[in-house]
């Protein structure tokens, strides 16, 4: 007569551990977390690498590059110093379009004497853009703070040789604090400054402007207000007249700067 088969369990077979589905999702999760954290790291990164090279910026400062510049008033020369011009925007917003302007001024950095001057101008300043007249916070609110470029610099006779600067507080102080960073370094040690400004400068300009600034004593930067008159016009006949407008005298300006003598 057969014997009847009994079952035995084995005991080298491991069995499933009743926490296997609990750390599976633990690991699915943690890889989630992981690839956000990578992908959130990765957008920062590249908009913090967009305020620097801003598109509009750079060619409006190479459009400005194509006119010359202010001659000496009648009675003045030029010096044949090596001044760098920067134009210092603040606005409400560093957005591209719809921004109030604030304040505008140009830094100008004598390299030969070692001096600065930063030159307030009103942001009501009369321009004239394509034969209509207008004003620089007019244009910085219809047409976004890369307009104010040209329009600004033909009218002082400038080129903003060490670039253009939006920001939406007085950054002068921060900016003179990179000096000696490393180019590849910047994004990481200055963060929070990057991320207020819009420039046309590259890591490379930037640090240029900083170790121009770092050679100035801040703390006693002359600021002055921009040389104004009237504005003047001619008429078909030829006749010159002024208007109610102030616009910038160019020649006056470059002498408070150190261009003319």
């Amino acid at each position: 007569m057969p014997r009847k088969r009994e079952m035995f369990e084995r005991t080298d077979v491991p069995e499933p551990s009743p926490l296997r589905n609990v750390i599976g999702v633990l690991v699915a999760v943690a890889a989630v977390a992981a690839t956000i954290m990578v992908v959130v790291f990765a957008w920062n990164r590249a908009n913090l690498e967009s305020h620097l090279g801003d598109n509009a910026l750079e060619e409006a400062v190479h459009d400005l590059s194509q006119y010359g510049v202010a001659s000496p008033p009648a009675g003045r020369s030029g010096t044949g110093d090596a001044v760098y011009c920067t134009l210092l925007l603040t606005t409400s917003s560093i957005d591209a379009q719809g921004a109030s302007l604030e304040d505008a001024r140009i830094l100008a950095i004598n390299a030969t004497k070692g001096s600065a001057v930063l030159v307030n101008l009103p942001v009501d300043l009369a321009l004239t853009v394509d034969g209509s007249p207008t004003t620089l916070s007019e244009l910085c609110v219809k047409e976004g703070y890369a307009s104010c470029v040209v329009p600004l610099g033909r009218a002082a006779g400038l080129r903003f040789s060490n670039g253009v600067v939006v920001s939406t507080d007085d950054v002068l102080g921060s900016a003179a604090q990179l000096a000696g960073t490393d180019p590849g370094e910047l994004l990481d040690s200055a963060e929070a400054f990057i991320s207020m400004i819009r420039t046309d400068m590259d890591a490379s300009g930037l640090l240029e402007l900083a170790e121009h600034l770092s050679q100035v004593d801040m703390s006693s930067l002359a600021s002055v207000d921009v040389p104004l008159v009237a504005e003047s016009v001619t008429d078909e006949e030829g006749n010159v007249s002024t208007t109610d407008r102030q616009v910038v005298d160019e020649g006056e300006l470059g002498v408070l700067i150190g261009l003319f003598a």
